[in-house]
C-alpha cells in the first residue's frame, strides 16, 4: 500500500523516531500504525542491544524535593553525548525517575528501579526504547534518596550545579515546624548544600568516619619522609596533627565555610549562629553528592 507524508509524520511524532525508520516500519506493517509501533519497539530493542557497551559519560543528575521539604532524592543518567542530554526526551525521562525515587525510598536501588512501572511500562523497557530512538546508549547509573529522621523537624536542601552535572543533597534538623519554615533554616540549606558541591566532604562529622579509612590515613602519613626516623612518640604527634588537616578536608562541620570571606568560619560555626538566632537545636542530617559520570573511563566509542 501507499504510505503517505501523513502516516509517517504521525507515526514520527507517537515515537520519535527517524523518516526513513518510520517509512520502512509503516511498510513492513502494511501501513498499520500500531503494528508499524510494534516493528520500531523490536528494532529500537535490538539497536539498544548493540549500544549497550558503548561508554555512556555524559548526561544529566537531577534532583527533586518533595512539596514538605523532608525528603529528596537525586538521579543520575548517562547517555554519550551532551547533544543527547539536553533534549527533552532524555530529561523528561531523567525528571519522572528522581521523581518515581523521591516516592519509593526502594527505587533507590537502580535494579530496583529499573523494575518499576513508568506509564505502564518497566523502567528497563522504557530506557531501551529510547536508545532505539536516540540511537546512543543510556544508562540509569546511581540514585539516592535522603529523608530526614522520623519524627524530626527541618528540611532537605537540594542544589543542582551546571545545569545537572553536579547534584546534591542536604538533611537539616530542628526543632519545631517554626523554625522548619524559617528564613534562616532555608538559607542554611542552600548555604551548605552549596559548602557540599565546591568542597567535596566525605562525612559529616568526625564520628562518622570508619576506623579503617583513619588506620589508612596513619599508615600514609607514618610513611611520609619526614616523619620516618623520629622517635615513636614524636610520629604519633606529627600525625595527630596532620589527621587535624584531614578532618579539616573530609569532615563537613570542620570544613571552613566557603561563604566567609575572611577564611575563618567553620560550617560547624555557621550552624551554632543559625542555632543562637532560632533558640533552636540545628543539626546536620546528612548529605549525599553525585558528580555526573564519576568513575567512568571516558574510552572512545566505537
Amino acid at each position: 500500500m501507499t504510505i503517505s507524508a501523513t502516516m509517517v509524520r504521525d507515526l514520527r511524532e507517537k515515537t520519535g523516531a527517524g523518516i526513513m525508520e518510520c517509512k520502512a516500519a509503516l511498510a513492513e506493517a502494511d501501513g498499520d500504525m500500531e503494528n508499524a509501533i510494534d516493528v520500531l519497539r523490536k528494532r529500537g530493542l535490538k539497536v539498544a542491544e548493540k549500544k549497550a557497551g558503548r561508554v555512556a559519560a555524559d548526561g544529566l543528575v537531577a534532583a527533586w524535593t518533595s512539596p514538605d521539604g523532608t525528603v529528596g532524592a537525586l538521579v543520575e543518567v548517562n547517555c554519550e553525548t551532551d547533544f543527547v542530554a539536553r533534549t527533552e526526551k532524555f530529561a523528561g525521562l531523567v525528571q519522572s525517575l528522581v521523581a518515581m525515587v523521591g516516592a519509593d525510598p526502594a527505587a533507590a536501588d537502580v535494579a530496583t528501579l529499573l523494575t518499576r512501572p513508568l506509564k505502564g511500562t518497566p523502567v528497563a523497557e522504557v530506557v531501551k526504547e529510547l536508545i532505539g530512538s536516540i540511537g546512543e546508549n543510556i544508562v540509569v547509573r546511581r540514585a539516592a534518596y535522603l529523608a530526614l529522621p522520623a519524627n524530626s523537624k527541618g528540611l532537605v536542601a537540594n542544589y543542582l550545579h551546571a545545569g545537572g552535572k553536579i547534584g546534591v543533597l542536604v538533611g537539616v534538623g530542628c526543632g519545631s515546624e517554626r523554625v522548619a519554615k524559617s528564613e534562616e533554616l532555608r538559607k542554611l540549606g542552600k548555604d551548605l548544600a552549596l559548602q557540599v558541591c565546591s568542597a567535596e566532604p566525605a562525612f559529616v562529622g568526625r564520628d562518622e568516619v570508619p576506623g579503617d579509612v583513619l588506620d589508612r590515613e596513619r599508615e600514609v602519613l607514618r610513611a611520609l619522609p619526614d616523619v620516618q626516623g623520629k622517635p615513636a612518640p614524636i610520629q604519633d604527634k606529627i600525625i595527630q596533627g596532620r589527621l587535624e588537616k584531614f578532618y579539616t578536608e573530609r569532615c563537613l562541620v570542620d570544613q571552613l565555610f566557603i561563604k566567609d570571606p575572611e577564611g575563618k568560619q567553620k560550617v560547624r560555626d555557621v550552624l551554632a549562629a543559625v542555632q543562637k538566632a532560632t533558640g533552636e537545636p540545628v543539626v546536620l542530617t546528612g548529605f549525599v553528592r553525585l558528580r555526573l559520570g564519576d568513575g567512568i573511563e571516558k574510552r572512545k566509542t566505537e
